[in-house]
């Protein structure tokens, strides 16, 4: 028998089957979330929820969920008393524990006033003795904005500038001109900015020349929601008389505006 000076072969005996019993309570222990990602609006309260299988009382454990950092969590339940010390400070008085279902594993969280920046992935992580175990969570903010609005300037040399302006989105939105036949029409720039609120206002212009369409529209499209709302200009008929037949005479091409052509598509500028 090999001896190892200053190590008692009994006690890595009885460390190795405390590894095992472990490893056992382990295996017994499962911590799921839901299967889909949670969506909320802006403004709207969102519940967070995780499950530990088999089911069990979690009252004498602790429960902690966070978005970026353990050691910063947005809130933690430790046997059954909320510890608010290490709690994020943007997220007191914005959550609430729900104690419904504690007695069978089933935790939740309810965010209150969901904004912007609570938007991401969360973990729910349990701590039970020498046991740990978590699952993560996705939580989807959005938002609709205003209908957007579209104001008319010229006709000048180069033609009629339209200008398609909205707020209050999340997240980014797509925004696309069309014509009457719900053709897609290229535009000269579009610029995105996020307000302090996490908000998106856009701006886009489109130009046209020689214009005959009796209409014009522009869309604003929330890709999370999957809803969009949108406004139409009509183009007075003197205008139509003086410009004939539109097109889109205008769009970014490396830094500068390339000839006019007439083209389909989309243009995105980002800022």
């Amino acid at each position: 028998m090999v001896d190892f000076p200053g190590y008692n072969l009994s006690g890595a005996v009885a460390s190795f089957l405390f590894i095992l019993l472990t490893m056992k309570q382990s295996e017994d222990f499962r911590v799921i979330g839901p299967a889909h990602p949670i969506l909320a609006r802006v403004g709207e309260d969102a519940l967070l929820t995780c499950q530990l299988l088999p089911k069990r009382t979690t009252m004498h454990m602790e429960v902690r969920w966070y978005c970026s950092e353990p050691s910063t969590p947005v809130f933690v339940h430790r046997a059954g008393v909320e510890v608010t010390e290490m709690q994020m400070e943007e997220y007191r008085g914005q959550v609430e524990w729900i104690e419904n279902g504690i007695a069978k594993g089933n935790v939740a969280l309810k965010i209150h006033n969901i904004q912007p920046s609570d938007n991401g992935q969360y973990w729910c992580h349990f701590q039970d003795g020498n046991y740990c175990g978590e699952t993560s969570l996705l939580l989807k903010v959005a938002d609709l904005g205003s209908a957007p609005n579209i104001h008319m300037e010229g006709p000048g040399e180069s033609g009629v500038q339209l200008v398609c302006t909205t707020r209050g989105w999340f997240p980014e939105p797509q925004v696309y001109w069309e014509d009457i036949q719900g053709e897609k029409l290229l535009a000269v720039s579009e610029h995105h900015i996020q307000d302090e609120d996490g908000l998106f206002y856009v701006e886009a212009t489109l130009v046209v020349r020689n214009a005959s369409a009796e209409s014009v529209s522009c869309l604003v499209h929330n890709p999370v929601l999957t809803e969009e709302k949108g406004s139409v200009i009509s183009l007075p008929e003197k205008l139509q008389t003086e410009l004939g037949k539109y097109e889109v005479v205008a769009h970014t091409c490396g830094g500068s505006l390339c000839p006019p052509q007439q083209r389909e598509g989309s243009y995105h500028e980002t800022m």
